[in-house]
C-alpha cells in the first residue's frame, strides 16, 4: 500500500471515529465472534482500517496480506462497559516475532485508529527478548504498563490459542492452550481498573517486507453480560454561574443526552437551555441553564430520560452540587515569606504564601493567578476548604513542607525583599485578595531584615495595610499551613479621606483616598461635585487592583487659572466606613516647574530610632506643579547625579504655599512628630540616603536642569543643643537663599523638634513687633469656663531663642516654672492654669510674668509682664 493511501484511510478514521464513538448503539450485542465463514470481513461483523491490507484466505482466516515495511490495523465496533467480560480468538505467526515483527490484539480501545495515541489494553505478540512471552498491557496514550506476563514462549513461529477474561473488579485472567486447541491453562493475572470501558476491538501487525503475509487470526470470540442497569449520574462540576457538566457511568446514547428536557436544577434554575455530549468523552456532558445560580447555595441536578447505548433509560437520578463563587477577600493572602536571608529558624528555605479560605464554602482555584510586580503564574487546580488554610511555593520547594495543604509552582515569582505588590485573581480575572507590602509591614525593624514571614493579623480586617500585618511572632519564623501567630481583633472604624488628585487629560481626573477602598461605592456619580459649575462627573471609575483612586470624567474640559474643589460623599472604604462629610481636595492644570518654584524646607538626616530620613519641600509659587514632573536625587562630590527618584510617577499636585514631606514611610514620621496635615506625605519607595555629618539632596526636572539645591551639614544645628537626633533643619525664610547657612536652624523643642508638612517653627519674615503679650489681662482659674487659662504669646524676629518663663506673687515668691532652658520657635504660646509648682491653686491677687530669651551668641531678653489672678467672693 502507498504512503498517500494510507495517510489518507488514517484521515479518513480520524474523522469517522468521533461518529463511531456517538453512535447510538441501542442494539449493540453484547456478543461478537466472527471465524470468517462467510469469506469476508466486511459484515458480520464490519472490520475497518487498512483494510486493502488483510484478506480472508482459503482457510478462512483473516491473513495480512501486504507489501514492504509498514503497520496494519483493522477493528471492529465494541462499545460497551468492562465487566466480567470475554476474549478468546486463535493466531499464528509464520516467523520468530521481534521488535520491528509482532502483532497486538487490542482487547479494548477507546479510539478507531488503533496505530495512533489510544487508552485501552492490548496483548503483545513479540518482542525483542529471547524468551518472547505473550503479555497483557495498559496504554495509555502512547506510554505501555504490564498489566500480567504468560510463560507460553514464542520466540519462534508459533500457532496459539488464548483467552483473555476481565471480572467487575478489574482482575485480568490469561489462559494460552500452546497447541492452539482448547486446553486452556491459566498462566497469569493482574488487576488494573483504570479503563472500564470500550469502544473498539481489532489487531495491529507490524512488520518488515520478507513478513508481510504472515500473520494469521481466526475464531474471534468477544462475550460481555448483557447491559440492563442504566448509567447513574455520578458526579457534577460546576464551571461557571450557569453551566455545569454532568459525568455518568457509561457511555451514553448520543440523542437522548443532548436533549435538553432530560435536565433539570431546582430553585427556581429549571432545565437546561443547551445540552452538549463531550466529543472526547462520552460518559460527559456539558449544561447550560438560562437563570443564574446564587452563590453559596446547594442545587440539586435531576436527569431522566438519558438513554446508555444499550438503551437503558435513567430515571429521577439526582446529584447534589454546590455554586460557590468567591467575592473579593472571600480567599485572603494571609501569610507571605519574602526574603529568606537569614534563613528562618525552623522553615523550609522557600519563599512561600499562604491563601486562607475564611468561608463556610470550599473554594476550587482552577484558572486563578497570582501576580507580584514582574510575574502571573497559573495556580494548580487545588480546593481549599472552609476556615483552612493552603501554602503556595515554587516545585521544589513544595516537597519541603510537611503535614499542611502545598502545592508547587512551576516559576513560582520571587518576591522582592524591599516590598512588592501579590494579586490574586479568579478565572474570569477577578481580583480576590491583594498584599501591596514592605518593609514597615514588619512592624519590627529587626525582623524586616530577613527571616521571618509576615503574618496578616485580622482577616476580618483585609484592606487594613500595615496596621494589620505584623512579623510572625512564632519561634520558628511563621506558621505556613496553620492559625497566623499574630492572629487578633484589629477592627477598622475609622472613616476613608480623599487625599489628593490629579489631571489626567482635558476632561478628567484622577482622585486618590488615604486607603483600599470598596469599588462598588466609587462608581456613583452623585457622590462626586466639583465647584465652579462643574457639577457631577459623566464617568467613574474605580482603578484596580487596590481601588485607592478612581479616575472622573468631567462633562467639560478643565479651563487653566482656576483651582476647582471637589466633594466627595457616601463613598466607603473596604471595611464599610463611609467617608465624612464634607471631604474636599483641590484641583487645577498644572504649568512647568522652574527654578526656585520649589524649595527645599526642612530635612531629618539623622532619625529617631525606628524613624525614618525625610525631606520636606515647599511651593513657594504661585503655580500649581505636577509633582510627577520633579525628581529627587543626590550629587556624589563628583557632580554626577545619583539616586534619581521620580517624586510622583502616578502624579500629585502641589498647591500653591502647601507642602509635602518625602520619605519611604509616613506612618513612621506621624507617630515620633506632630502631623497636622496628614495628608501632607508621600510614600516613595526610596529617597537618597542623607548622611549624619553632611550631604546633597538635589530637586530636579525630566531634563535634569536644577529646581533647587541644598549641601546641608550637621555643624547648622543649634550650638547649645546636647543632641539633635530626631531634631529637623528647619528653613527660615522661603525668600533667602537656600544654600545660606543663616537661612537654616534646628527646630524648636516646643514643635516636637520638627514640623512635617506645615509651617517651620523657625519661620520668619523677620518683621518686627509686639514680642510678648498676655491674655486676658485679669484671668479666674476656677474651672467656671471663663477667661480660666492665661496666654504667654511670645513672637521673635531670629530664630534660636532659648527661654525661660516664670511667675512670681506680689511679694517676689516663685509660684511657677513653667519653661527652662527650651529652644523656641520664633513664635509661639505657652498656657497657665493658675496652679503652682506644689500643684496648690493660687491665689487672688497680681502677679509678675518673667519672661527671659537668649541666643548662642549671648543676646540675652527680658521681659515683665504682670497679670491679675481673680475669683469669686
Amino acid at each position: 500500500m502507498s504512503t498517500k493511501l494510507r495517510i489518507l484511510i488514517a484521515l479518513i478514521a480520524s474523522i469517522l471515529s468521533p461518529l463511531l464513538w456517538n453512535w447510538d448503539g441501542a442494539g449493540a450485542n453484547a456478543q461478537i465472534t466472527d471465524n470468517f465463514s462467510d469469506d469476508n470481513f466486511t459484515s458480520s461483523p464490519v472490520w475497518a482500517g487498512n483494510d486493502t491490507d488483510f484478506i480472508v484466505n482459503t482457510s478462512k482466516q483473516l491473513q495480512l496480506n501486504s507489501s514492504g515495511t509498514c503497520t496494519s490495523y483493522l477493528r471492529t465496533s465494541n462499545p460497551q462497559p468492562l465487566s466480567d467480560c470475554e476474549w478468546n480468538f486463535w493466531i499464528r505467526l509464520n516467523f520468530s516475532p521481534s521488535s520491528s515483527n509482532d502483532a497486538r490484539v487490542y482487547l479494548v480501545s477507546n479510539q478507531a485508529d488503533l496505530s495512533a495515541s489510544l487508552n485501552g489494553y492490548y496483548l503483545q505478540f513479540g518482542e525483542t527478548l529471547a524468551n518472547d512471552q505473550v503479555e497483557l498491557f495498559r496504554q495509555s496514550g502512547t506510554s505501555s504498563a504490564s498489566v500480567c506476563r504468560g510463560t507460553t514462549i514464542i520466540a519462534n513461529a508459533f500457532s496459539i490459542r488464548v483467552k483473555v477474561t476481565r471480572d467487575n473488579t478489574g482482575l485480568w485472567k490469561l489462559f494460552i492452550d500452546p497447541t492452539g486447541g482448547t486446553n486452556y491453562m491459566q498462566e497469569a493475572n493482574g488487576t488494573d481498573n483504570t479503563y472500564t470501558s470500550t469502544f473498539c476491538f481489532g489487531v495491529l501487525c507490524k512488520y518488515t517486507s520478507s513478513n508481510a503475509t504472515n500473520f494469521f487470526f481466526d475464531d474471534f470470540y468477544i462475550y460481555a453480560p448483557p447491559d440492563i442497569i442504566p448509567a447513574s449520574l455520578d458526579s457534577v462540576k460546576v464551571i461557571s454561574q450557569n453551566k455545569i457538566d454532568a459525568y455518568f457511568s457509561e457511555n451514553l446514547s448520543a440523542v437522548s443526552s443532548q436533549t435538553i428536557a432530560n435536565y433539570s436544577v431546582n430553585k427556581g434554575i429549571a432545565f437546561a437551555t443547551a445540552a452538549k455530549q463531550d466529543t472526547i468523552n462520552p460518559k460527559l456532558v456539558h449544561l447550560t441553564f438560562g437563570t443564574a445560580f446564587t452563590s453559596g447555595q446547594y442545587y440539586t441536578l435531576t436527569v431522566t430520560g438519558v438513554q446508555d447505548l444499550a438503551g437503558n433509560n435513567t430515571v429521577n437520578a439526582t446529584n447534589i452540587f454546590l455554586y460557590f463563587s468567591p467575592q473579593a477577600n472571600d480567599i485572603q493572602i494571609n501569610e507571605i515569606m519574602a526574603d529568606l536571608s537569614p534563613v528562618p529558624n525552623n522553615l523550609p528555605a522557600h519563599e512561600y504564601i499562604e491563601l486562607h479560605n475564611r468561608t463556610n464554602f470550599p473554594a476550587t482555584l482552577k484558572g486563578w493567578t497570582l501576580s507580584d510586580a514582574s510575574a502571573t503564574v497559573a495556580i494548580p487546580d487545588i480546593i481549599v476548604q472552609p476556615d483552612s488554610f493552603y501554602v503556595l511555593t515554587s516545585t521544589a520547594g513544595s516537597s519541603a513542607f510537611s503535614g499542611i495543604q502545598v502545592a508547587g509552582i512551576s516559576s513560582f515569582p520571587s518576591f522582592n525583599d524591599l516590598g512588592d505588590d501579590l494579586v490574586l485573581k479568579d478565572a474570569s480575572g477577578k481580583i480576590i485578595s491583594i498584599a501591596f507590602y514592605r518593609p514597615d509591614w514588619y512592624n519590627d525593624p529587626l525582623k524586616e531584615n530577613g527571616g521571618w514571614a509576615l503574618e496578616q493579623r485580622d482577616p476580618n480586617s483585609p484592606c487594613g495595610g500595615k496596621t494589620n500585618w505584623r512579623a510572625a511572632a512564632d519561634n520558628s519564623g511563621g506558621t505556613p499551613g496553620r492559625k497566623n501567630s499574630v492572629y487578633g481583633s484589629v477592627p477598622d472604624i475609622i472613616p476613608p479621606t480623599v487625599s489628593h488628585a490629579t489631571i489626567i487629560s482635558t476632561n478628567s481626573i484622577h482622585l486618590f483616598f488615604d486607603e483600599y477602598m470598596d469599588s462598588a461605592t466609587l462608581i456613583s456619580l452623585s457622590s462626586y461635585s466639583v465647584d465652579n459649575g462643574m457639577g457631577n462627573p459623566i464617568a467613574a471609575n474605580p482603578v484596580e487592583p487596590d481601588y485607592t483612586s478612581v479616575t472622573l470624567t468631567l462633562s467639560s474640559p478643565i479651563p487653566a487659572g482656576t483651582i476647582y474643589t471637589i466633594s466627595v460623599s457616601a463613598v466607603k472604604d473596604c471595611a464599610g466606613n463611609a467617608i465624612a462629610l464634607e471631604n474636599t481636595v483641590q484641583f487645577a492644570v498644572p504649568e512647568p516647574v522652574s527654578a526656585n518654584d520649589i524649595v527645599i524646607n526642612e530635612i531629618i538626616f539623622d532619625p529617631k530610632e525606628f524613624g525614618v530620613e525625610w525631606v520636606e519641600i515647599y511651593n513657594r509659587s504661585n503655580k500649581i506643579i505636577d509633582l510627577k514632573e520633579v525628581f529627587i536625587c543626590s550629587p556624589d562630590n563628583s557632580g554626577n547625579l545619583t539616586g534619581i527618584n521620580q517624586i510622583a510617577p502616578n502624579g500629585y499636585l502641589l498647591l500653591p504655599q502647601h507642602y509635602i514631606v518625602l520619605s519611604t514611610d509616613a506612618d513612621a514620621i506621624k507617630a515620633q512628630y506632630n502631623a497636622i496635615n496628614s495628608n501632607g506625605f508621600i510614600d516613595m519607595n526610596s529617597i537618597p540616603s542623607l548622611n549624619n555629618d553632611s550631604g546633597h539632596v538635589m530637586l530636579i526636572n525630566f531634563s535634569q536642569a536644577v529646581i533647587d539645591h541644598l549641601d546641608y551639614h550637621s555643624e547648622w544645628h543649634l550650638p547649645l543643643l546636647n543632641n539633635t537626633k530626631g531634631i529637623s533643619l528647619e528653613r527660615v525664610n522661603y525668600e533667602n537663599a537656600t544654600q545660606d547657612e543663616n537661612n537654616w536652624h534646628s527646630a524648636s523643642e516646643s514643635a516636637g523638634g520638627a514640623t512635617p508638612a506645615y509651617q517651620n517653627s523657625q519661620y520668619t519674615t523677620g518683621e518686627s513687633g509686639t514680642e510678648i503679650t498676655i491674655s486676658p489681662e485679669v484671668f479666674s482659674p476656677d474651672n467656671d469656663g471663663y477667661n480660666d487659662v492665661l496666654s504667654i504669646s511670645y513672637t521673635f524676629d531670629t530664630p534660636g531663642m532659648v527661654g525661660n518663663v516664670q511667675i512670681y506673687d506680689s511679694r517676689g515668691r516663685l509660684e511657677k516654672t513653667l519653661v527652662h532652658n527650651e529652644l523656641l520657635a520664633t513664635s509661639g504660646t505657652f498656657f497657665w492654669d493658675g496652679i503652682t509648682d506644689e500643684k496648690l491653686k493660687i491665689r487672688i491677687g497680681i502677679y509678675i510674668i518673667y519672661f527671659e530669651a537668649f541666643d548662642a551668641k549671648g543676646n540675652v531678653k527680658k521681659y515683665k509682664k504682670t497679670c491679675v489672678a481673680g475669683g469669686k467672693f
